[in-house]
């Protein structure tokens, strides 16, 4: 599943040539992927003849601001992809369920085979109407996420987000102290930190040299201030890398290019492999049946 990391390449790939284009048509053939909405037909009326003027990211969510005031919600589930073309002649991949064409030429694709992910136009909630935002969310004291949700009442559910909130160390430890599910369960719980799965949780804590079966509530001040830095450092450098692309090769950028950052990884889909830290065999455990993978030795 993309993650934070592969939805910010994704968001920055497409923010340099989308923003200021104009959707001519909105086509959908796989009315699953904005089942939010009532129709195809709603959708595309919703999105047809609106300008982009933002490419944001909450999460794993994609934002477009539109200039009417909706924004274009775009979630790549599972095995999501969106894939630049330069026009109808360039051959549609398989499962390309919505196209998208620009006034100012070129299209925009949306393929997903398992068509877990989707697309919907948020309308901001009238003004005054009652709106509850994440209380983790609000522990925020800076950035650009506590708008967004506002903005966006699909996702004001969502927890803190890495990049698009601020929250200092301190504030994270009274997040984790008020937890007492395992670590890895709090770090990949959409309502409480967006952005994490699978990959970076394990990534994160093998960086911080934590078990992932350590209830959070367990942790020192140490552990905490140690696992807060990680989380920042290994999204970081999975961004640098444009994110993870594993074997089945579902995730790619706009441009088909798979990431990189599947070369730097030290414990994820390593299972018997030596450690590159201690040389013990990596681990592989289950977590909500879920695969999880860790060193024995490196992480307490």
């Amino acid at each position: 599943m993309p993650e934070l990391p592969e939805v910010e390449t994704v968001r920055a790939s497409l923010a340099r040539d989308l923003i200021g284009k104009k959707v001519k048509t909105a086509v959908v053939t796989n009315g699953r992927v904005v089942r939010r909405h009532k129709s195809a037909k709603e959708f595309r009326f919703a999105i047809e003849g609106h300008t982009i003027k933002t490419a944001q990211r909450l999460g794993k969510n994609l934002i477009f601001a539109l200039e009417n005031g909706t924004h274009l919600v775009v979630h790549l589930g599972m095995s999501g992809q969106l894939l630049r073309a330069k026009g109808p002649k360039d051959p549609k991949p398989k499962h390309t369920h919505v196209v998208f064409t620009f006034v100012q030429g070129g299209e925009l694709r949306y393929v997903d085979p398992r068509t877990f992910g989707e697309l919907y136009v948020s309308t901001p909630l009238p003004e005054g109407s009652d709106l509850e935002i994440s209380k983790f969310a609000r522990l925020s004291i800076g950035g650009d996420g506590l708008g967004l949700r506002r903005e966006i009442p699909e996702l004001a559910h969502l927890g803190i987000d890495p990049f698009e909130d601020q929250i200092g160390w301190d504030r994270f430890a009274a997040i984790l102290r008020s937890r007492s599910t395992s670590l890895k369960v709090v770090l990949t719980d959409q309502d409480i930190i967006a952005g994490l799965g699978n990959i970076y949780a394990d990534e994160t804590l093998f960086a911080s040299g934590l078990r992932y079966d350590r209830s959070a509530e367990s942790l020192s001040t140490i552990e905490i201030r140690r696992l807060h830095r990680a989380i920042t450092e290994i999204l970081t450098n999975a961004i640098k890398h444009g994110g993870t692309t594993l074997d089945d090769e579902q995730f790619v950028d706009p441009d088909g290019k798979p990431g990189s950052y599947q070369q730097f990884l030290q414990v994820y889909n390593r299972e018997g492999q030596p450690c590159y830290q201690c040389r013990l065999p990596i681990t592989r455990g289950m977590v909500r049946q879920r695969s999880t993978f860790f060193c024995e030795k490196c992480q307490s």
